[in-house]
């Protein structure tokens, strides 16, 4: 059964009254009625407003409304909505009940949001702006620029001056709809989704968020928009600690971990972005009608140093910015002599006329099928000079012929943040072309759309717990000697190791695991902060003294050979359930952000993409790389089987040539899991 609503008649209201009207919610009117709609306005303390007759109540209106926008203060909300529900309306939006109601706007909410529910009424707010169509109707709470553009984006923000902001951004995005959706009372982020990925009009989504309140239903609504090839572009705030105390106190709902939230995403095929300008860019990019098919991007620059820019940017985003086919660099080099040793990034300035040289480098690109996306690396700003916007011109022209009727998406990207002449912009919008700003971000973009282009689906399988593990977890953070017995069993290789009562019982472990061995603490992992560990002990003495001053009570490890140090392990994410991490170990493993999170469980190849997205990862031998993909499909399965496992750390893992060892590992186990 779906856990998705029915947003109703919200999206396309065929009559619509407007609750509280009056000249002070003149923008509300003008929005609602711009396109020739008729709207029927109640105030029972007018006969007309702006002109228009007005209705004591709902049930006066000569036909029944299907939506009712309630533009009321706090203190006569809940009546107005008593009445547009008796009136027989099936959806509300309500902008109120926000600051301005202060301590009773939590209690007035709670109030209408229970109304609506049990009329099965849709109710979008409270406290937001509404929604903006640039082709459709708007109850928008405010005023729409002359320049947005219609086109088939649509965009969910928790926020209403994110809503706000991007609707005010300039033609660079064509929008099916803006939606701000405030603090969800009624509807929320994955109902609107869900009507996103079923709406013909709609091709992209961007969601600006601030929490999840239902995950098992935005889980489902995200699955609905991958399964109709529909990308969703998320950006999240509340990754820090501070923003998640804002967000929790804004809006009055739990916000998950960054990292189980990261791994959320990616198991339900969307994209994350982690700031608002790769935000804008992406949605920019994903406003095309041509999309990137894959990862290869070539470029052609107005300078060396622009792009050298890009290629470091392309490297970080994970774009592949490869040599130019020999017979392209030849064909090049024949036709301009002043080409030496022409290379991918194209410098053209200054190898001859602008209006030579730079279409045959972007023909050439093209015709060589060799490339996904061309660039174009030009300066664009209103501020430059007639003569200077002249050549770019030529260039930005020389780009859209070239790419005319083929399938490489054409992008212009340009080093600064300015906005370009809109000459500009009329001809990249009539010839699909995107007007990015800023080398990494554009590279962020470019390479998010290019991995969900090629993403597969693989699903992972889930094998029957082994017997006699369950006897071995005990509740609470389990001895290092215990955890590894348990992760023996996963595939996990471990130094030798031996637990030791007394100083005799220690050397003769040391012996038998032998020299140089490691001397630690007989108790939970990562004892190294606190002294529990004594590294490079090479004798029968070295032990004693060792085991002596650590208490008595110690276990022996063989030490292993220096390595590559990985972290991995598995948090059990209160909101999104057991999350797989992998990253740099050791003593930095706390200073060091993870580098790759999937939720559990994963499949081959998705352990396969965590250890290609470790850095340094092609330094790695090929026994090192397979028994770490091992080692975290292993987790995954321990995992899956027992619930009432809390977290899982090995650190480090160390990497050699022969394989991947552990030298340190834990498990925590729910307290009230059986002993």
């Amino acid at each position: 059964m779906s856990l998705l609503r029915d947003v109703g008649p919200l999206f396309d209201p065929k009559r619509l009254v407007i609750i509280g009207a009056s000249e002070r919610r003149a923008d509300l009117i003008h929005m609602a009625t711009r396109r020739g709609e008729t709207v029927y306005l109640v105030n029972p303390r007018r006969d007309e407003v702006l002109g228009q007759k007005c209705y004591p109540d709902v049930a006066s209106l000569p036909e029944q409304p299907d939506v009712a926008l309630i533009a009321v203060g706090h203190t006569l909300m809940e009546q107005a909505v008593r009445d547009a529900i008796a009136g027989g309306v099936k959806a509300l939006v309500i902008p109120g009940a926000g600051a301005e109601a202060g301590e009773q706007g939590p209690v007035v909410t709670k109030i209408v949001a229970a109304m609506a529910a049990e009329n099965n009424v849709a109710l979008l707010g409270t406290n937001c702006m509404g929604y903006a169509q640039p082709e459709g109707r708007s109850l928008w709470l405010g005023t729409l620029s002359a320049s947005l553009q219609a086109g088939h984006v649509s965009v969910l923000s928790q926020s209403g001056s994110v809503a706000d902001a991007l609707l005010s951004i300039g033609p660079r995005i064509g929008f099916r709809t803006v939606m701000s959706t405030g603090n969800e009372s009624g509807l929320d982020a994955a109902d609107f989704v869900n009507a996103f990925a079923n709406d013909e009009g709609t091709k992209a989504i961007g969601l600006f968020l601030e929490t999840v309140r239902r995950p098992e239903a935005f889980a489902e609504a995200l699955r609905n928009c991958a399964e109709k090839n529909k990308p969703v572009v998320c950006l999240k705030v509340g990754r820090s600690e501070l923003a998640a105390q804002v967000a929790l106190t804004h809006t009055g709902a739990m916000v998950g971990s960054a990292e189980g939230f990261s791994a959320f995403l990616d198991s339900c095929g969307a994209i994350e972005v982690f700031d608002m300008a790769a935000f804008v860019e992406t949605l920019d990019v994903l406003g095309l009608k041509r999309w990137p098919k894959g990862n290869r991007l070539s470029a052609v620059s107005e300078s060396g140093g622009q792009a050298g820019m890009l290629a470091d940017s392309c490297e970080v985003a994970g774009l592949e910015v490869s040599p130019l086919p020999p017979q392209t660099a030849k064909n090049l080099e024949s036709e301009f002599p002043n080409f030496v040793h022409v290379q991918n990034p194209i410098d053209a300035w200054a190898i001859d006329d602008v209006d030579k040289v730079y279409p045959r480098c972007f023909e050439e690109l093209v015709a060589s099928k060799s490339y996904d996306i061309v660039c174009a690396v030009v300066e664009l700003t209103r501020h430059r000079s007639a003569a200077d916007e002249a050549w770019c011109m030529e260039i930005v022209k020389a780009l859209v012929n070239a790419t005319r009727g083929s399938d490489v998406t054409p992008v212009v990207i340009s080093t600064a943040s300015a906005d370009p002449h809109d000459s500009f912009v009329r001809l990249a919008r009539e010839n699909d072309v995107a007007l990015l700003r800023g080398p990494s971000d554009a590279a962020t973009a470019l390479g998010v759309i290019a991995r969900w282009q090629n993403r597969s689906v693989q699903k992972p399988s889930v094998q029957a717990a082994l017997p006699g593990i369950k006897e071995l977890l005990t509740p609470g953070s389990m001895p290092e000697l215990d955890s590894a017995q348990v992760l023996k069993n996963y595939g996990v290789t471990f130094a030798e190791i031996r637990r030791a009562a007394s100083a005799d019982e220690a050397v003769k472990a040391a012996n038998e695991v032998g020299y140089p061995v490691v001397v630690k603490v007989d108790g939970p992992a990562h004892k190294s902060i606190g002294g529990g560990v004594i590294l490079g002990v090479k004798s029968d003495a070295e032990v004693v003294t060792a085991t002596q001053s650590l208490g008595g009570q110690v276990v022996i490890a063989h030490q292993v050979s220096s390595g590559r140090e990985i972290i991995c392990g598995m948090h059990r994410d209160p909101m999104f359930g057991p999350t797989l991490s992998i990253g740099i170990g050791g003593g930095l493993a706390e200073a060091i952000a993870r580098s790759s999170v999937k939720l559990l469980p994963i499949s081959q190849e998705s352990a396969e993409q965590m250890v290609a997205s470790l850095p340094g990862q092609k330094h790695m031998s090929e026994p090192a790389k397979k028994d770490l993909e091992k080692v975290l499909l292993g987790l995954s399965q321990l995992s899956s089987s027992f619930p009432e496992i809390d977290g899982i750390d090995i650190n480090p893992l160390v990497l050699g040539k022969q394989g991947a060892v552990a030298v340190d590992a834990l498990i925590v186990v729910s307290e009230g899991a059986r002993s």
